[in-house]
């Protein structure tokens, strides 16, 4: 257990850089940017993987089996995931909340509008344009108040989507699951490769 957190904890910190690096110094995140930030999360990962399983080789006594590698490699990635996404969620709502809201209102919630109205940036335009040709002096009071309450329906929808993802993407745990959820197939990807290295060069 102290080899997997040791070589996670290591490698965990260039993706803690990376990751202040864009929010701390650029600010501003381009699609570029964040593959590339997957890019070094993930290869972090396998390197920790690398280093943990031959560590275990080398500590242990008895032949080390094909299936001990590799769940020791996927518990390297989790662990990994996990100490990442902790402290992902803790600058999030602890550190720099700031930075949640901003990416929530200048790139989340316009997104989510563009994916009700392809046509409007801001939930006040989506508005208008439902409520368009809704002249409450043509249509009878009844027939008004319904458009509008469909209209606020739909505005309270995609509210409701929103904080959905906020939650999801930004809260701690939220922030834990998304990264220790995709960790395993790491695992076994890295671990396969890895455990194939040391047997191939023990032969």
């Amino acid at each position: 257990m102290k080899i997997l957190f040791k070589w996670a904890g290591i490698f965990v910190i260039p993706s803690v850089l990376f990751f202040l690096y864009q929010y701390e110094v650029l600010g501003e995140i381009s699609e570029e940017q964040q593959g590339l930030f997957m890019i070094v999360h993930y290869l972090s990962a396998g390197i920790a993987v690398y280093f943990t399983l031959i560590e275990l080789k080398k500590k242990s006594i008895e032949k080390v089996s094909f299936m001990r590698y590799m769940i020791t490699a996927i518990l390297s990635t989790v662990s990994h995931g996990l100490m990442f996404g902790l402290i992902s969620g803790l600058y999030f709502n602890v550190y720099n909340p700031a930075a949640r809201v901003k990416y929530v209102d200048e790139t989340l919630r316009p997104a989510i509008v563009r994916g009700f109205d392809s046509t409007a940036n801001t939930k006040a335009e989506y508005y208008d344009h439902l409520m368009v040709g809704k002249d409450s002096g043509v249509l009878v009071p009844e027939r008004y108040a319904e458009y509008r309450q469909a209209a606020e329906d739909s505005l309270a929808k995609v509210d409701d989507i929103i904080k959905q993802i906020s939650d999801r993407n930004f809260s701690i745990s939220g922030n834990i699951i998304s990264w220790v959820g995709f960790a395993p197939f790491i695992g076994i990807l890295f671990g396969a490769i890895v455990t194939v290295f040391i047997t191939k060069r023990n032969d």
